[in-house]
């Protein structure tokens, strides 16, 4: 049985039933509530979970920063670009290539460049580790460049962030070697 989940269960189950009342039924709801949490999770049991996040808060503090100052801007250049007279804007559609293995690094990082204005992740290539990205303004390849760019120093920021000590090595790895290869 997994108990965190059967008392997080739990929780919900009062929480929809009670709100954030405390009644002389509650204890029987409760105990109803854990019941069925407990027979749902060994019916149900979720698979195994390998290593997950490690929060680093230093390092999370960074990403929220990054993320924050990376959305205002993006959000001035889109404003600017749609209202800006002329043709109407170009972008492409650029492919980055994550460094890590993690899905859970490549889910996040998916998100969060599908939340900074001017950026949306159109297609993720799991085995490849492989985001496609519709960058808003990236018509030659400098602004190709820049737009991935952008994209791997998020995945970094998320990596030292939350990954696991093997995420980091992994993106440690994969940066030495792009600059050897530079």
């Amino acid at each position: 049985m997994q108990l965190p989940v059967a008392l997080g269960m739990t929780l919900v189950w009062m929480l929809l039933f009670n709100g954030f009342q405390w009644r002389e039924e509650s204890l029987g709801l409760a105990v109803l509530g854990f019941g069925v949490s407990v027979l749902v999770t060994v019916v149900f049991p979720l698979p195994p979970i390998g290593p997950g996040l490690r929060l680093r808060p230093l390092n999370t503090l960074r990403l929220l920063a990054f993320v924050a100052v990376d959305m205002v801007m993006a959000s001035f250049q889109v404003t600017r670009h749609v209202f800006a007279p002329g043709p109407p804007v170009r972008s492409s559609v650029i492919a980055v290539r994550l460094r890590t293995d993690s899905d859970l690094m490549l889910v996040f990082t998916s998100i969060a460049l599908s939340a900074i204005p001017g950026s949306m992740v159109v297609e993720v290539e799991q085995p490849n580790r492989m985001l496609y990205v519709h960058a808003l303004g990236a018509v030659d390849e400098e602004g190709a460049e820049r737009a991935r760019g952008g994209a791997l120093k998020l995945e970094e920021r998320i990596v030292r962030a939350i990954g696991t000590g093997r995420d980091i090595a992994d993106l440690e790895a994969a940066t030495a070697a792009g600059r050897e290869d530079a």
